[in-house]
């Protein structure tokens, strides 16, 4: 082994959250290594949806010419069909950014580390983390194997996983079980494709939402004249898709025609198919003596919502903001430990509300009931966007508040007379989740392992790997440039 290595910081991931950890720290001055396991650029099954506000974290963090550089479309339009109720919204303005974008993760995630470096974070890829290193019950460091298997020991006064939902900083720390969770209940599906609509600016220029059936999906403008489409049916539906991609794929698109089908259709030089049918949404604790957990590996909700770029930024950036005065010569660890708790009931307090919201969401039920047709349909001509929910400039509970809640439900009544109970018995059914969310948020009970009636409890989460198995094998060197040209190549179906 090596001697041992001093910095002020080390953070183990080092995908956009830990990026923006290591950004925020490495300008104030401080030593940061950045240990990836991963080669970059890299691809990793995830969304890639950056709204304004992810995009004004991305300009905050220095980092927003880069992923602009890459080519990417702006969406400045945001759209929601729900049935017969189509509503299209300017995207709420945040902090001068008016224009979602949506990156493929490995040309993402490659802006984002080349920020760090040029911020002076020590970045180290193929470095992989077997164990934290502990000094009277404190995180102290970690230690890693580099590529050509050499063993490091790394010491520092803070250990930041960043290293996703199967975390092993998690692990070694004791927080790999959640204390609050609920089981996912749509899959996800997705591939790139030739945008058939990218002649008409409206469609070309546009994020959009598309529920029927039991279904929810999305299209994204991706680079000028492609598009990717998610598709999120019930969890159980995945196999069928893997089994027969392109047969499930048509039959589901074609169950919509005058929706997401007609947005798609005539779409030509698709992709692979990628799905997952496990998006289980959990918090774990996720800071201690020494140590913190931000990004997938503190917190993941269902990509359903598409927050979870938006809040690996933020809750990145206010890490490092929070803890950086207390890395300065004399501040104790005491103090490092309150600031790190401070940053966590933050985190708990803004993101407590979107995580109901894609408990709800991923139910596998009717997306677009009537009673849920007629909220949207209150916001046409309303300034008061009803895209503040996906931008998340206005809570969830704000955006849609008692008043758009209250004329919904009275429309509904109106419009739908023969569903009239089924339109009661759901406005009863949420009565209790909207209670929950703001108790959640008034009383401070969000660490209680009580559910809420958002949740779903009942799922499985494996056990943590084996320290020896988590070890990976080396990979073999790769030119960054080749590798990017190669990802970019993927995208655009060549």
């Amino acid at each position: 082994m090596s001697a041992v290595e001093q910095a002020d910081v080390v953070v183990v991931g080092g995908r956009i959250a830990g990026s923006a950890v290591a950004i925020t720290l490495a300008r104030g001055g401080r030593k940061v290594v950045v240990l990836e396991r991963r080669s970059f650029p890299s691809d990793t099954l995830s969304t890639h949806v950056l709204v304004p506000y992810a995009v004004a974290e991305a300009a905050r963090l220095g980092a927003l010419e880069r992923l602009l550089a890459t080519g990417a479309q702006r969406s400045p339009y945001v759209h929601v069909g729900a049935g017969n109720v189509q509503l299209t919204e300017h995207w709420p303005t945040a902090e001068g950014i008016g224009y979602g974008l949506c990156i493929p993760r490995p040309e993402q995630d490659h802006a984002f580390m080349e920020t760090a470096r040029a911020a002076g974070a020590d970045v180290r890829e193929r470095a992989d983390v077997t164990e934290v290193v502990w000094r009277d019950g404190r995180a102290a460091g970690v230690r890693y194997v580099d590529a050509d298997g050499a063993e490091h020991e790394l010491h520092a006064r803070l250990v930041v996983g960043a290293d996703g939902r199967r975390s092993t900083i998690a692990a070694e720390v004791g927080s790999w079980r959640p204390y609050r969770g609920s089981r996912n209940g749509r899959g996800a599906a997705f591939r790139y494709m030739d945008d058939p609509r990218a002649g008409d600016r409206r469609w070309g220029e546009t994020m959009s939402q598309w529920r029927w059936g039991r279904n929810i999906g999305y299209t994204f403008p991706v680079f000028p004249g492609r598009v990717i489409c998610l598709l999120m049916p019930p969890a159980e539906e995945i196999g069928a898709m893997r089994r027969d991609p392109d047969g499930a794929w048509d039959a589901l698109l074609a169950s919509d025609p005058d929706g997401i089908g007609w947005r798609l259709e005539g779409a030509t030089n698709r992709t692979k198919l990628r799905s997952t049918a496990e998006t289980t949404s959990f918090f774990r604790a996720s800071s201690g003596p020494g140590w913190a957990l931000a990004g997938d590996a503190g917190h993941f909700k269902d990509p359903v919502i598409g927050s979870g770029q938006r809040d690996a930024l933020r809750f990145g950036r206010r890490l490092g903001e929070l803890v950086a005065p207390v890395l300065d010569e004399g501040g104790s660890d005491a103090e490092l430990d309150a600031a790190l708790r401070t940053w966590e009931r933050e985190r708990d307090r803004q993101c407590n509300a979107s995580y109901h919201w894609g408990c709800r969401e991923s139910a596998p039920t009717e997306p677009a009931t009537p009673l849920l047709q007629e909220v949207i349909r209150t916001f046409e001509g309303n300034p008061a966007h009803l895209s503040h929910n996906f931008n998340r400039t206005l809570e969830p509970e704000r955006a849609a508040g008692p008043r758009a809640l209250a004329l919904g439900l009275l429309n509904a009544l109106h419009r739908h007379p023969g569903r009239r109970g089924e339109i009661l018995r759901e406005a009863l059914d949420e009565l209790p989740a909207e209670l929950g969310i703001r108790a959640d948020r008034w009383f401070g009970v969000f660490r209680a392992s009580s559910s809420r009636p958002t949740e779903r409890p009942d799922f499985d989460w494996p056990p943590p790997p084996a320290p020896s198995a988590r070890r990976a094998a080396p990979e073999p060197g790769v030119d960054p440039e080749e590798a990017l040209a190669r990802a970019h190549e993927v995208v655009m179906g060549v």
